[in-house]
């Protein structure tokens, strides 16, 4: 298995142009196969847009580099509509909440662990709630969230640790309806959806929504979203006339007076690193 942390910044490597083409810059997750599905490479400037490898066309993925057979695999995501498509859910998994369907927090993703060979999050690396780093199989995961993983709890992936209660010694009815529990998970299942797309578990005070400007496409919305709360080296004009000043801290109401994509570059070009 390989770690996320391992993946990004490997080099990509051509093998019939025989050098390097660029480096893995991030990827995108697929929360339905609960894998990744494309690679996205490094370039010099995002809002000219992204640019990826599917996982599907690699030859192989090692130590030292991301192995295509050919550059002309690489595609632009503008043009692949389940990238995008993927794009818009902003499926992370590092930084997301996994609880179980019994409603017990296991901890929050620091680190996920990939099956070279298929691309499958095998595995989840879990800042508990005691603080401890722990090892958590991804094999049973019901539903990665925006926000929240959720994890079927069953008795051979017990979580006893988080468990408030024990376990009755009473002798198990044979007559349960498992009807209402099964209800019970798909109801969650879509709570749990539903709080990824509103709500997050630690909100920002200083959030906003953001206005897109007419025109601009899913990566140019996403360079937006990026630059909230950064700051830059120079002073940047407007579209309003008005200036960003240098050191000032990006707010959402500053990024509505972005109207062209030739002030997202300027803005983007001095964003303190």
């Amino acid at each position: 298995m390989k770690s996320l942390t391992d993946i990004i910044g490997l080099k990509i490597i051509s093998i019939n142009q025989g050098k390097q083409i660029s480096k893995v810059k991030d990827v995108i997750i697929n929360p339905e196969s609960g894998s990744i599905s494309f690679f996205i490479i490094d370039q010099p400037s995002d809002y000219l847009g992204a640019r990826i490898i599917s996982y599907k066309d690699i030859v192989g993925l090692g130590d030292f580099a991301l192995i295509i057979p050919d550059s002309k695999i690489i595609q632009d995501v503008a043009h692949n509509q389940l990238a995008i498509d993927l794009l818009k859910k902003e499926i992370k998994v590092i930084g997301s909440h996994i609880l179980t369907t019994k409603g017990s927090l296991i901890g929050q993703v620091t680190e996920i662990m990939i099956e070279e060979e298929t691309g499958k999050i095998a595995a989840c690396m879990v800042s508990n709630p005691q603080g401890r780093q722990e090892k958590v199989s991804c094999d049973t995961v019901v539903t990665y969230g925006k926000e929240i993983i959720l994890l079927e709890q069953n008795p051979a992936n017990p979580a006893p640790k988080l468990q408030r209660n024990t376990p009755s010694k009473a002798k198990p009815r044979q007559d349960v309806d498992n009807s209402s529990e099964v209800d019970e998970k798909e109801i969650l299942k879509r709570k749990i959806a539903q709080l990824g797309q509103q709500n997050s578990l630690m909100p920002d005070s200083e959030s906003k929504s953001l206005v897109f400007p007419e025109g601009f496409n899913v990566f140019e919305q996403k360079q937006l979203q990026f630059l909230l709360g950064k700051t830059l080296d120079k002073d940047v004009l407007l579209d309003n006339g008005s200036s960003l000043k240098a050191g000032e801290k990006i707010t959402a109401e500053l990024l509505s007076e972005v109207k062209t994509r030739n002030t997202l570059m300027q803005i983007t070009a001095h964003v303190v690193k």
